[in-house]
Formats: C-alpha cells, structure tokens, sequence
C-alpha cells in the first residue's frame, strides 16, 4: 500500500494526537516481524478501533496494516476517510482477493475483527470449547472468516507453486487477475502468521468532554445509539490509557499440516474444502482465545469484581480495599495475567485512608449508577439488581459499564477463583495476611537496596536498617514507629520492644534511603519518607482497633504530617526531639543558598555536595551528609509546619532540654501550633540527641509513653 493511504490521515488524527500522546502502551512487540505476511486478528469494543488501531500500527510501529470494517460505518465523510486509508468494507464483493493477494505476496498485513462487529457489552462466552459473542442479535458463535482467509492463503500458494511447476502461464496470469497481483509481483517466500490483538482501555469513563461537543456541532439528527458511542470513545480517546498486546505468532501453514495429518491418521477425507471446513472453528477458537485471555486487568475490573463475589453482604470500604489489596498481590504473583501497572507494589496506599484516584472515581460511579447502596455513614451493600442489569446492547457502556467489565473476564476462571477467594476469608485473616504481606514487600524492598549500595569496608549489619514488627493478634492496640534522619530502625528499638512488651504491637519503619548507605539518601525525597511511614500504616491499621504514631526526630515530623491528613484512624501521636527546629546553621543558611553557592564554585569545578559530621552513634547512623537531602528535610520542616494546625489528636511532646541537634523550642512550636484539646509537654534533662538510646533516662520517659497510650 502507498504511504499516501496512511499519511491521509495525520489531519484527521492531530485533533487527538497531543490528549493521547502517553496514552497508549503496547506488550508483545517482539512477536512483530514485518518481513511476514501477517493476519492480525483483534477483539472490537469500539468503532474507532477500525481506523485508530491501523494508524497507531503505523505511527507508533511503523506498521502498515489495512483493515476490515464494518459496512454500517462507511457512510459520509468517515466513510471517505476509511476508503482513503485502505480500510475494506465487510460487504465489499473483493474483500476476500484483495485480503487473499496481501497476504500471498506479503506486501501489506491485515486486521480482521472476528467478532464481526463491536460488542459493546463485552460479553464473550466459551461453551465446548467454542466461543459465542452477544452483538444487538444475542448470542451467537464467533465468525470464522479471518480462519478461512488465513487457511485459503496457504492452500493458494501451494496452488500457485503447482502452476509455476507445470509452467502453466494462463493459470498463472488468471490467478493474479484474481488476486490482484501486479505482473511482476511473487508470492513470498514466508508463511502466513497470525497475530491475535488485544486491545483493552482503562479506565472507561463517560460524561461532557471537549471532543463530543465538536461531534454534537457538526453531526446533525444523532440518533440514541450514535449518542452513546459519541459519549463512551471521545472520553477513551481523551481520558483513557489503551493498551495493545500482541501474542506470539500463528504459523498457519503449520497448523494447517499439522491438522490435516491428524484428520488423515483418523480417515477423514482432507480435500482443501473439507479441510478447511473441518478445522475453522477450532482454529478460530485458538486465535480469539490468545485475544481474550491476554486483556490487561485493571483496578476497576478487580473493583468490579469484588463487588460481584460480594453479593449483598454489607461491607466497609476498608475492608473492600483490603481484599483487593490481597487480589491484587495474588495475580501479580501468580503471573497467570496481564496486570496493569496500577495493580503493582505501591497498591498499599490505596490503605492509607487519603485521596486515591482509582478507588475514588469507581465508587463514585458506583454510586452514581445505584450499584451501591449506603446502609449508614461507614457501611455498603451491593444493590444486587442494579449491578447484574445488563440493560440493552446500546445502553449498558452508559448505565453499566461495570457489568461489561465483568463480561470481559468471563472466560478467566483463575481469575475468577481468586477474587472468589479473597472475598469469601474471614476478614480478620484478611486483616492479618495484609499486614505481612506489606511486611514482606518491605524487607524485600530494603535487602534490594541495602545490596545495591553494599560496601564491603562502609556498609553496617543488616540489622541496622531492616524494618521489623513485633505482633501478637491478642494485643488491639498498634503503634507505627520511625527512626529519625540519617539513621534506621536500630535506633528505635528499645522502645518499640518495651511498647510490645506492654501489649501494644509495633510496626518500625525504614525510612526510604536509610539502613544502608549514604549514596542511598542522596536521591531520595521527602515525599518518599513519607510513604515509608504510609506503609507501617497501612500495615497496622487492620490489626488494630487503637493506633499511635510514634516518631523519634524526622519520624516525629512525619508521624504529624500523617495524623494532619487522617483523622478517624489515629487515636494520638507521640514526638520525641522532632526535628522542627534544627540547631544546625547549614540546614538554616547552606541549603537555601546551595544552587548559588554550586553555581559559583563550579567557575572553579568545585562543588559542595557533602559535608561529614561525627553521629552520637556511628554504629547506627550515617557520618556523611548529602546536602540535597538536608535539602529534602528542610522541605519537609516546612511542610509540617503548614500542616500542624490540622492536628487534632491527642499528642504527646517529649523534648530534651540541651538536645545538640534539635532546637528545644521545637517542642513549643509544635505544642502551640496543633490543634488537639488534649495535648502534653515533657521536658527531658538531657544533653544527648537519641534520647531513645540512653539507658540512664529512657526508662522513666518510656513509661509515660504507655501511660499515654493507654489513658
């Protein structure tokens, strides 16, 4: 095909290209080999498909790809368009010579759509073996077309050899005619391969956008039906990630003689028409079942889900997030799936009681679509009716997009059993299994890091820096511990095994960056201290029906910067020497003046990076400083401060009275500036900084820490 034929439609497409220049990501292109003839072959949810799909081949893989579409939708100026790009009608009277002669000689792939036409309900079943698809019609068995095609392509060339062979020159020239080979054109010398497609969207939303109001202006007498694909694909074209995977190759001629052989050895009679007719549909089945077992599953088809196996149980949203949290960890472990980035590692914020967009906007449809039903202000209960009404054909994409997410995993009976599975625990297993699976993912995460800056003359023991917890499921109340900058969680230890031994279980967390090296700190941000403490939250909050933060230092300033963004979950804080003012004059003046200072330097190719200090305890804390990440305390010093007076739980200060690194007067700044009713000063005599440490005073402080927790 000219190039002319795909170039047609850069001005069609620019409207577009910027919203979804980072929107499309694709899997399997390896299994791409342009020197094939290649029949892909693709699942059909939407009617951009037919000429997006052609196109991002071309732009993003520099694949040319015809494809046939649809007869309903070659009208006006899309339909002028589609013939412009080379895309064939379905009731084209050549389709099939003009598929035939591509894929004979190899000069330009093909995309079939066996489904026939969109399935807009997604849904897909498999009954002996054969799939069946619902279009406007019902249920009805899968085409076989694309099967034909590929099988007839193969059988031609062996044909058109045959007439080479016997130099038969009018055959030959009939054969062309037919197929629409140029005089000099041959057949290639490679097989024909198919390459199943899946094309799946996240997340599929609906509403008012830019796009549709465009369409609305120009399109005159739109009808319900032609509303509805306006409505869902201008919101995927502008609001949603596409991914397309693409799976290993077909050899047709292989499965065509491999076929025929085991038809032979059964005494079944193998002329080219038999042959064909006995083997599409299986042949068939295994292309669509390469599309549809490799959907990518995303965070609202596990939501959807959920809420299936749910039934109408009544359920918290905590306890919905926690069963797919565990979900989510058992199918990236099982690998059985293609699973969205948003179902990956860092899933543990969706428990950490803030703002999470995935989760917000499917319950905010969820609710809008009357799926669920609120009994009081913390309890839900799937309305069951609702959520199985499958509605129309045309209508379920606005009214139930949830239920076609479901129909599009039917088939995935892994899948299925997980979630089942997960659904059905007991919630305090689940409660349980949630905190060691974070637990897990965290140790693993450190041994990464303390092995990625290893020293073998620098590097400290292990126990140094590796989070830990000390749990008994009898003990109801929890604490999240941290260490302070530049340390780990050695440093809070004998605290954290004092507080367990009075019944409270602790989660001590490793700040990111820290327990290893100083290279490891160097890079790492605030934000990122930040989830660390999220994540010993995450953790304990299931287990405990009471939760404390506790943090030594920097852990103080981010235990407040934590209870500031929750409220309901945190039962009261305790601060220890947090480091809201530092005696340090370089945090004060070197590190808002770093840029200016590096700039002048550098006239001289020097450059201050670093600056060592001798720790309290340099078995435990690192002696070198990276000024960016004195930078990234200064910022988050200041962010704490904006943030104090959103504190509202009881709190309780501890200071020492000559701490060397932590201006006292922090104490009084802190004290003054939240916002609890109930709230606690006390002052240490002490000129040591890791108060925790020092065994003459610890003890009489630790007390009163209990005593805290426990009024």
């Amino acid at each position: 095909m000219k190039d002319r034929l795909y170039d047609a439609s850069q001005f069609v497409f620019s409207l577009v290209e910027t919203a979804m220049a980072n929107s499309i990501t694709f899997s399997g292109e390896e299994n791409l080999n342009k020197k094939l003839p290649t029949l892909f072959v693709a699942n059909h949810f939407t009617r951009m498909e037919t000429f997006l799909l052609p196109y991002v081949l071309y732009k993003k893989l520099d694949f040319q790809v015809r494809s046939l579409a649809d007869h309903s939708i070659f009208e006006g100026v899309l339909g002028e368009y589609l013939s412009a790009v080379g895309t064939v009608s379905t009731e084209d009277k050549g389709r099939n010579e003009k598929i035939l002669g591509d894929l004979l000689t190899g000069r330009t792939s093909w995309m079939i759509y066996p489904e026939g036409s969109m399935i807009k309900s997604k849904k897909v079943l498999l009954s002996k073996d054969t799939f069946l698809i619902e279009d406007e019609t019902g249920l009805h068995d899968m085409f076989t077309g694309a099967a034909v095609v590929a099988l007839e392509s193969e059988i031609l060339k062996t044909k058109y050899l045959a007439l080479q062979n016997n130099c038969d020159i009018e055959s030959i020239q009939e054969f062309k005619e037919k197929y629409l080979l140029g005089d000099e054109e041959n057949i290639s010398y490679y097989n024909t391969h198919i390459v199943p497609v899946n094309i799946s969207y996240t997340p599929i939303s609906k509403g008012a956008n830019p796009l549709a109001e465009f369409a609305y202006k120009y399109i005159d007498d739109i009808s319900d039906d032609l509303n509805e694909e306006i409505d869902i694909e201008s919101n995927l074209l502008l609001n949603s990630q596409f991914h397309i995977h693409f799976s290993k190759a077909i050899d047709v001629k292989a499965y065509l003689l491999k076929s025929k052989r085991e038809l032979q050895r059964l005494g079944i009679d193998t002329d080219d028409a038999n042959l064909i007719e006995k083997i599409k549909v299986p042949f068939i089945n295994l292309m669509m079942d390469e599309v549809y077992k490799n959907i990518l599953i995303t965070f609202e088809h596990v939501f959807a889900l959920s809420l299936e196996y749910l039934e109408d149980r009544s359920f918290t949203l905590d306890e919905l997030k926690r069963r797919i949290y565990l979900i989510s960890r058992e199918l990236k472990r099982s690998a059985t799936y293609h699973v969205s980035k948003d179902l990956h590692a860092n899933i543990y914020t969706l428990l950490n009681d803030e703002p999470y967009k995935l989760f917000d906007d499917v319950f905010a449809l969820s609710i809008s679509e009357n799926i669920l039903e609120s009994m009081d202000k913390k309890i839900y209960r799937v309305n069951v009716e609702n959520f199985k009404n499958e509605y129309t054909f045309h209508t379920i994409r606005v009214k139930n997009i949830l239920r076609v997410l479901i129909n599009e995993t039917i088939i995935l009976k892994e899948l299925h059993r997980t979630v089942k599975s997960q659904i059905q625990k007991d919630l305090a297993l689940v409660n349980k299994e949630v905190l060691y699976t974070i637990y897990n993912r965290d140790k693993k995460e450190f041994k990464y890091d303390y092995n990625k800056f290893y020293s073998v003359f620098d590097s400290k023991p292990k126990e140094v820096g590796e989070p830990f917890i000390l749990y008994n499921e009898k003990n109801s109340i929890g604490c999240v511990i941290s260490h302070g900058y530049k340390s780990g969680p050695k440093e809070i230890a004998p605290l954290a095994h004092y507080l367990f031994k009075q019944g409270i279980n602790i989660y001590a967390v490793r700040l990111k960056g820290h327990g290893t090296m100083p290279e490891d700190l160097r890079d790492v941000t605030y934000k990122e201290w930040y989830d660390s403490f999220d994540v010993g939250y995450a953790a304990l909050r299931g287990v405990s029906k009471k939760l404390y933060f506790c943090g030594f230092s920097t852990g103080g300033l981010l235990a407040l910067l934590k209870a500031s963004n929750v409220h309901d979950t945190v039962d009261g804080i305790i601060c220890i020497n947090s480091a809201l003012s530092l005696q340090d004059i370089r945090v004060k003046y070197i590190v808002p003046t770093l840029n200016i200072l590096n700039n002048f330097l550098s006239m001289f190719n020097a450059d201050m990076d670093t600056y060592e200090s001798e720790p309290e305890h340099p078995d435990i804390n690192y002696k070198k400083h990276y000024l960016t990440s004195i930078g990234e305390l200064k910022e988050l010093i200041d962010v704490v401060n904006e943030r104090l007076k959103y504190v509202t739980e009881p709190t309780f200060i501890i200071q020492g009275d000559k701490d060397p690194i932590v201006n006292p007067q922090s104490a009084d700044l802190i004290y003054d500036s939240i916002a609890s009713l109930k709230k606690e000063k006390y002052i240490l005599k002490s000129n040591k900084h890791v108060v925790i440490l020092e065994e003459d005073i610890r003890e009489g402080f630790f007390e009163k820490i209990v005593s805290f927790i426990k009024s």
